[in-house]
């Protein structure tokens, strides 16, 4: 009766944000914290809920100025990071992928299926080595697989994790024999802490079960990539067991948020999509 009444208030959910979408576009709490059918892509063996690409340019979102949105409740940022100049490619910038239709359905579910204060323009770009990070408790990161940490990154974001805030790493996969992506994160986390790794969360962790019930196991990938393997659920915690970085490998969950308007992907995998990411906001504003 949960999972239906779930399914019941998102589809009410995407159809105001298709209504809103169709003529365009789409700080934390206060100053701070305490311390369907698919596509014929090539290099997809299966695509079954891909958006097609009629977002805005990058070059026109490219920024970190303040939007003039409500700041009174809960705000998250996108983070904007050095990309590695060998793994740069055409097309979207890998930190601005789903930009900002996948940012705007994330506060908009959290609103209708929560008591959290929020609006779904409740997202900000912030760059990875700027003071504003500290306005934000949850941090959503893509593409980790392009992440190139300077010192000055390093620092601001070990501070930022250090006094409460929370990473949540989605949008890149892996296969057997080629998992650059993920080792590439692993580097850039071991920047921030070398003496912490990362490690399987599992399916028990109270993260899958801070406000829905989750059997994270059940997930299914929007689409797969030349042979990619299952989603993975890793993290990293602080020395209090505290999950502070969470990781959503060989899956991408803002695919589904981003999808939720336009009738491309499975009602029953979006829920799951959009439970995990509300289970995330909670956990970080809760931990």
């Amino acid at each position: 009766m949960k999972k239906f009444a779930v399914i019941v208030v998102l589809v009410g959910a995407m159809s105001a944000f298709a209504q809103r979408q169709q003529g365009g576009f789409g700080g934390g709490f206060g100053g701070g914290f305490g311390g369907g059918g698919g596509f014929n892509i090539p290099g997809l063996s299966s695509a079954k809920c891909l958006v097609p690409g009629t977002r805005r340019p990058w070059q026109m979102d490219d920024s970190a100025e303040p939007r003039d949105i409500d700041r009174t409740g809960f705000v998250y940022a996108r983070l904007r990071y050095n990309v590695l100049y060998n793994r740069r490619q055409g097309g979207d910038i890998p930190w601005h992928h789903d930009y900002p239709d996948g940012d705007t359905m994330l506060p908009d579910a959290l609103e209708r299926l929560t008591a959290v204060k929020t609006k779904p323009e409740a997202y900000q770009i912030v760059n990875v080595d700027s003071k504003e990070l500290f306005k934000y408790p949850f941090v959503y990161l893509s593409e980790p697989g392009y992440l190139d940490l300077r010192e000055a990154d390093v620092k601001n974001l070990r501070e930022y994790l250090n006094r409460g805030g929370f990473i949540f790493v989605d949008d890149f996969r892996g296969h057997p024999g080629d998992e650059e992506e993920l080792e590439n994160l692993i580097v850039q986390l071991r920047k921030i802490y070398p003496a912490r790794e990362l490690k399987p969360v599992p399916k028990t962790h109270q993260i899958f079960h801070t406000f829905f019930d989750i059997d994270p196991s059940n997930m299914q990938p929007p689409y797969r990539m030349n042979g990619q393997s299952d989603p993975q659920f890793l993290g990293l915690s602080d020395d209090n067991d505290r999950l502070i970085v969470m990781v959503d490998y060989n899956n991408d969950l803002s695919e589904y948020w981003q999808a939720l308007d336009v009738g491309t992907c499975s009602i029953s995998e979006s829920s799951m999509a959009v439970q995990l990411g509300i289970n995330y906001a909670v956990y970080a504003m809760t931990h």
